[in-house]
C-alpha cells in the first residue's frame, strides 16, 4: 500500500507517492490551479512515473545479456516499485530503491536509485541519483514522464495551448512504430511552427509519442493563449526528449529521456541498444530537474 506525501513552500504544493515515489499532485495557491494530471485510468493511469531501467519498448519485451535472454516490460520496474522514504520535512522529501531478489530476475544489476524533491518558492526541484554498487559496468536509461494538464481551466481546449521551447529546435522529430524507433528514417517530421513552438492539437499524437534527438533547448514551457498561467519544465542537457498524449486525453507529456526505446532492427544485444549510459562500479549518475510554476 502506497503513501501520499505532501511537501509545502510558501507558493506551491506537491504530492509524492512512495509506489514508485511518483509525483502525483502540483499546485499553485494564488491561482488554485492543478498543473499535474491525476492519473484518470479512462485515459492514462498515471502521472509522473520514472522510466528505469529502460525507456519504451524492448523488441518482443526482451534483451540479451551475457548469453541470457531477460524480459521486461515497457519503462522498466521502478514505477511499479515501492520506494523507501528516506527523509522527509515540510518542504522536501526524499526516497530510495534498492535492487533486490526481484529486480536481479530481470535486471542482473546491483545498483542505488535516489530521488529527492524539495519546493523552493514556485518551483519544484527534483534531484535524481543512481549509484553502480555491482562489482561490474552497469547499463541502464532514466527518464521522467509528467502528464501536465491541457486545459488548465473548464471552458478551454487544447487548441489554446503550445510548447514553447527555449531555443529554436531545427530538427523534425522522430516517430514511433508499433512502439519502437526507426533511425534510419529522417527526423523530418515538421511539427514546430515557428521552429520554437509546436501548437498543441489532439491529432499531433495519432500515430503515439514524437521524439526530439539532441535537441538543443534546456526547457519547454506549457502556455495558453487564453492567460498567462504557466508550467516550465527544465531539464538541462537531455540525448532525447518525449513528446506524448494519450488518444482524446486532456493531458500533455513532456518527457526527457537519458535513453530511448528499442530500434526497430534491434538485435536485442543489451551492450547495442540506443541510448544507454554504462555507469563503472562505484560510480554515480545524476540528473536535475525543475517544474516551474507561473
Amino acid at each position: 500500500m502506497s503513501d501520499l506525501i505532501e511537501i509545502k513552500s510558501e507558493f506551491i504544493s506537491a504530492k509524492i507517492s512512495t509506489l514508485g515515489a511518483e509525483l502525483k499532485s502540483l499546485r499553485d495557491y494564488e491561482s488554485g490551479i492543478e498543473y499535474l494530471w491525476q492519473g484518470d485510468k479512462k485515459h492514462w493511469g498515471r502521472s509522473a512515473p520514472w522510466l528505469f531501467p529502460i525507456i519504451g519498448k524492448l523488441r518482443d519485451d526482451q534483451y540479451w545479456l551475457r548469453s541470457k535472454f531477460y524480459h521486461m516490460a515497457r519503462h522498466g520496474f521502478a514505477r511499479d516499485m515501492t520506494f523507501e522514504m528516506v527523509e522527509c520535512e515540510k518542504d522536501r522529501v526524499s526516497f530510495r530503491l534498492e535492487s533486490n531478489d526481484q529486480t536481479m530476475k530481470v535486471y542482473p544489476f546491483a545498483f542505488r536509485f535516489h530521488l529527492k524533491y524539495k519546493v523552493y518558492g514556485p518551483k519544484l526541484l527534483i534531484d535524481v541519483e543512481i549509484r553502480n554498487v555491482d562489482k561490474k559496468e552497469m547499463l541502464f536509461s532514466l527518464g521522467f514522464h509528467p502528464a501536465f494538464n491541457v486545459p488548465m481551466n473548464k471552458g478551454e481546449k487544447i487548441e489554446d495551448y503550445y510548447l514553447e521551447f527555449s531555443e529554436r529546435e531545427s530538427r523534425g522529430v522522430h516517430g514511433l512504430h508499433d512502439g519502437l524507433v526507426n533511425f534510419h528514417e529522417p527526423d523530418n517530421k515538421k511539427v514546430f511552427h515557428p521552429a520554437g513552438v509546436i501548437s498543441l492539437k489532439q491529432k499531433l499524437f495519432n500515430d503515439d509519442a514524437l521524439i526530439l534527438s539532441d535537441p538543443e533547448s534546456e526547457s519547454v514551457t506549457l502556455r495558453s493563449q487564453k492567460h498567462d498561467n504557466y508550467i516550465r519544465l527544465e531539464f538541462g542537457s537531455v540525448p532525447y526528449l518525449g513528446l506524448w498524449s494519450a488518444k482524446n486525453a486532456p493531458f500533455i507529456c513532456v518527457e526527457p529521456w537519458y535513453g530511448v526505446a528499442d530500434a526497430v532492427d534491434s538485435n536485442g544485444d543489451f551492450y547495442e541498444k540506443e541510448g544507454l549510459i554504462v555507469l563503472e562500479p562505484g560510480d554515480n549518475f545524476k540528473a536535475n530537474f525543475a517544474l516551474h510554476l507561473g
